[in-house]
């Protein structure tokens, strides 16, 4: 066996002819010489391209950019058609002296005076001057949740309206409407007149004399803070012992004022105290369109009835400080019966609430029968226990058809389960 390595000459029988070995020899031998042949000619090559580019260049005609293809185009609708097809039109050359002249311009010191035009001097009564500015509804369903009230604002009393309604209104307490307007309203509310609601329960409180917010929490039995911190006052940064000037009006969240009797007002004459007072005159609401002013008072009788028939009705609220009576549910129109023997000393509408009653003296007692649908009985007429009234119904401030039945003992509302099993 033979090896080779890779440095041994080959032998004769296997070389190549004796011409190619030659010229193999001869290439090996110059390989620095074409190397450096290669690298002038790539050098030349490079030089005459660029000076062909610089001559193309310095050749071309300038373009006119408006020769070009404009990239980008404009919509134009005439109002005259809004219906129609809309128009192409191309972009104004870039640079085209012609286009741009005819662009609105202004002079600096129209410009300048423009700009220091103060707003309050435009005259927004002329309709030149008025600016509208109008933004698409992209949600028209959008559901924007109700946000508290931040200040005090005034209501118009509207016909029909009692305290307890307006209240209702504003989610707030009827003493609140009270105590934030002058107590002459709790007598009656008046069509027109303007009256203080409040954005929380408390006391809109009005110093009548320098006062220090301290002896103003006291009154109203609240902490100094409560009137210092609340948004509705701005107030912040005073203390306890800052002084208030007379005229000052601020809002008492969650104070409480003197204590308000709602029913409407009664008025004895005579009578006789034995008897309960029987034998006087009586009135009930007076000025009130149902109230029969003075009536006779002769008394009533000793048991008590249902005013409404067992089975009739659904019991649906008791006797609470807040709720001086019961109320009985029942469909509109089911008969309301006199719960004893006595006088109606009023028949008519009532505006605290009740709509139209009917009030029955019983001597020391009185019975309300509120929210009726009909009246069946007049002034000074005298009824006999389970006699029929009227009619149950909605009418005041009633979310529906019931019964407002109150038993009052000389003129204070007592619980009518305690002489009645409903």
């Amino acid at each position: 066996m033979s090896m080779r390595f890779p440095h041994e000459p080959t032998p004769d029988h296997l070389a190549d002819t004796g011409s190619s070995r030659a010229v193999q020899v001869s290439c090996q031998q110059s390989v620095g010489g074409c190397r450096r042949t290669m690298g002038c000619v790539s050098l030349i090559g490079a030089l005459a391209l660029t000076v062909g580019s610089a001559v193309l260049l310095l050749t071309m005609p300038s373009a006119d950019v408006a020769q070009l293809p404009a990239p980008t185009q404009i919509v134009v609708v005439t109002a005259d058609a809004p219906t129609a097809q809309p128009q192409i039109a191309p972009t104004a050359a870039l640079g085209d002296s012609q286009s741009i002249s005819a662009l609105p311009t202004i002079a600096p010191d129209e410009l300048f005076s423009l700009l220091m035009t103060p707003v309050a001097a435009l005259d927004f009564e002329n309709p030149a001057d008025r600016i509208q500015i109008a933004a698409p509804l992209y949600e028209p369903f959008t559901i924007i949740p109700d946000r508290p009230r931040g200040e005090v604002i005034q209501y118009e009393v509207q016909s029909g309206d009692t305290i307890f309604r307006i209240a209702e209104l504003f989610g707030l307490q009827p003493e609140s409407i009270a105590w934030a307007n002058e107590r002459s309203i709790i007598g009656g509310l008046r069509p027109g007149r303007m009256i203080n609601i409040l954005p929380v329960d408390g006391v809109y409180y009005t110093v009548p004399q320098d006062e220090t917010i301290q002896s103003v929490a006291n009154r109203f039995r609240v902490e100094p803070y409560t009137i210092i911190d609340s948004e509705y006052n701005r107030l912040f940064g005073a203390t306890p012992e800052t002084l208030l000037p007379t005229g000052t009006r601020v809002v008492v969240p969650g104070g409480k004022a003197e204590s308000i009797v709602w029913a409407p007002p009664v008025q004895r004459v005579g009578g006789d105290s034995r008897r309960g007072g029987a034998g006087g005159r009586i009135s009930f609401a007076q000025g009130e369109a149902g109230s029969c002013g003075l009536v006779d008072n002769p008394g009533g009788g000793a048991s008590w009835v249902r005013p409404v028939a067992a089975g009739s009705y659904q019991w649906t609220r008791g006797f609470t400080a807040l709720h001086p009576g019961v109320d009985l549910a029942g469909a509109v129109g089911t008969p309301i019966f006199a719960a004893n023997s006595g006088t109606v000393i009023f028949a008519g509408w009532n505006s605290y609430g009740y709509g139209y009653a009917v009030v029955l003296a019983h001597g020391a007692y009185t019975t309300v029968y509120a929210h009726l649908s009909a009246v069946n009985v007049g002034c000074g007429q005298f009824v006999n226990a389970g006699q029929v009234i009227g009619a149950m119904g909605a009418t005041g401030n009633a979310s529906g058809p019931h019964l407002h039945f109150e038993i009052r003992y000389n003129d204070v509302p007592q619980n009518p389960t305690t002489a009645i099993a409903f």
